[in-house]
């Protein structure tokens, strides 16, 4: 009877020796199901969370409760961290919080139309042609494009957003001459290609101080080979431009004083530039601070040009006016 007994004994004590030497361990989490932006005051709804164990497999998708999350203020807009705890585990993500989510150009005319000190707009993934504001007006002039007033704005697109006009105006009036027009101080525009109006002159005209673009391409709106200029009319402030590219575009402070610029990873591509034949790369340069001479910080961005223009009389009056951080490459 001692020798059985002695035998479950040890079978047992094995048995709890090579359950334990297989018992998966817990490396980390997983949230599904979480969008990139939700208009504010939406509860984050239909989170799923997912435990992943040392051997690369996963367990269970449950659901995420309230408890489960910190971080996130629905009464807030903006950018926020959202932080999913289970099984003492964490995984964070970012979400937009939106004043109003856009999915169509009526929409997107009717938040510039009705535009308030603050808010921040979700732009869905699509084109937004849009037409010209004959309502609106500022400095007594109405039939702006893409006009902001209001102070604070943000503007965020998603998952691919170009906005574009086909309404064509000639360059008389000051509202005819900008796609965008930029009056209101601390704007973010964040993720959006822009495509110059048909007859192309300032595809942003930016006026007020400490305005902000990230991820942002400017391009012609057809096969056209000039798709204007980042304009700078600002006295106060400063201008960033972070993670932009200008496909046939400029950027010129010749409206500018008083105020600076920023420049990171801007890259402009002015090779062969040429909007008629008498307006060409040898015309204008695809950066200009020979006339108010701005203070222009600059950190890896470079100009594209061409062969011919690096052979031009102008060249070296181009390059001595460049900032530091700014190279030239001559693209191939």
């Amino acid at each position: 009877m001692k020798r059985i007994l002695f035998y479950v004994l040890g079978f047992m004590a094995l048995l709890t020796f090579v359950t334990g030497c297989n018992k998966k361990e817990i490396v980390g989490i997983e949230v599904t199901n979480h969008e990139e932006y939700v208009l504010k005051g939406s509860d984050l709804k239909g989170l799923k969370v997912n435990t992943i164990f040392d051997d690369e497999t996963k367990g269970d998708l449950i659901d995420v409760t309230k408890e489960m999350i910190s971080g996130y203020d629905k009464t807030k807009t903006g950018d926020q961290e959202v932080k999913v705890t289970y099984e003492g585990k964490e995984f964070v993500y970012h979400v937009f919080v939106a004043d109003k989510i856009i999915t169509n150009a009526t929409e997107l005319r009717n938040a510039l139309k009705n535009q308030k000190d603050g808010e921040h707009y979700a732009i869905k993934s699509g084109t937004y042609d849009i037409d010209r504001d004959q309502e609106t007006k500022y400095q007594d002039q109405a039939g702006f494009y893409f006009l902001i007033t209001a102070n604070d704005i943000t503007l965020k697109g998603f998952n691919g957003v170009t906005i574009k006009s086909s309404v064509n105006s000639e360059n008389g009036s000051w509202s005819s001459q900008n796609l965008v027009t930029i009056v209101g101080n601390n704007t973010t525009i964040d993720g959006i290609t822009f495509q110059c109006k048909k007859e192309p002159n300032k595809v942003i005209e930016i006026l007020g101080k400490n305005t902000t673009l990230k991820h942002v391409n400017i391009e012609p709106i057809d096969k056209t080979k000039f798709a204007g200029s980042i304009y700078l009319s600002t006295t106060s402030g400063n201008t960033t431009l972070e993670d932009v590219t200008l496909t046939y575009g400029r950027i010129t402070t010749s409206g500018a004083s008083g105020s600076t610029l920023t420049l990171k990873n801007v890259v402009i591509d002015y090779a062969g530039a040429e909007l008629d034949e008498d307006t060409n790369e040898l015309t204008f340069w695809g950066f200009d601070n020979s006339r108010s001479k701005i203070t222009v910080n600059a950190s890896d961005s470079k100009i594209l040009v061409s062969k011919e223009f690096k052979n031009a009389n102008g060249y070296q009056d181009f390059v001595q006016h460049l900032p530091k951080g700014l190279s030239v490459e001559e693209k191939k």
